[in-house]
């Protein structure tokens, strides 16, 4: 059997908005759970998701993630879904900047793995009415309507970086979910579908 490890932000750690604590969702309602569920006997799912991350700068930074990899050893795919909090980041989000930042992580661990690797492109950021009393939104049109541009533009570089450095690659931004309040998290019935898009993906690695 195969497996698979996915490095992520507060998607993969499954992170539910309505507690301000960092709760999460119950297990079996997280895309990860459901995935390994419709993949037992296929591949074995490794998770290491963690609210707030953004990709790791060079050095030691990529460093972490290699060496968060290799406690997982042996993994046959490296699945990379950030840039979300990347962009939240940033007065002005800039998807060539977030990935310039991917660019190199995955150059690096192509060089470092013998493992494949897998980039997906994060869902939209979709604000909304009362997602902008939340604090990561500046609370302008302006600011929504760039997140919403450069998150979706974000999809389109990162699909450049895989065929770069011979990754597989997945548009999560262009698949059909439900978001929380927040414009940014997956809902429950958004990890549901998620669960099912990725599983058509890695079905046809």
């Amino acid at each position: 059997m195969k497996k698979v490890f996915f490095y992520g932000d507060s998607n993969t750690y499954g992170y539910d908005p309505s507690f301000y604590t960092g709760g999460r969702y119950p297990r079996k309602e997280r895309w990860t759970t459901l995935l390994a569920e419709s993949l037992d006997g296929m591949w074995e799912v490794a998770v290491d998701g963690m609210p707030g991350r953004m990709i790791p700068g060079a050095g030691r930074g990529t460093s972490m993630v290699l060496d968060s990899l290799r406690s997982e050893m042996p993994v046959d795919l490296l699945a990379i879904m950030l840039g979300t909090n990347d962009l939240l980041s940033m007065r002005h989000p800039d998807a060539s900047a977030v990935a310039a930042k991917m660019d190199n992580l995955t150059g690096s661990a192509k060089e470092e793995l013998s493992a494949d690797i897998l980039l997906i492109a994060p869902p939209r950021i979709r604000f909304t009415d009362p997602s902008c009393t939340e604090p990561f939104v500046q609370g302008t049109e302006m600011y929504e309507r760039e997140c919403l541009e450069q998150s979706a533009l974000l999809a389109r570089y990162y699909r450049e970086i895989a065929a770069r450095h011979g990754a597989f690659y997945a548009d999560a931004s262009s698949w059909e979910l439900e978001l929380a309040f927040d414009g940014v998290h997956l809902s429950a019935a958004g990890n549901a579908v998620f669960a099912k898009e990725l599983e058509k993906v890695i079905r046809r690695l």
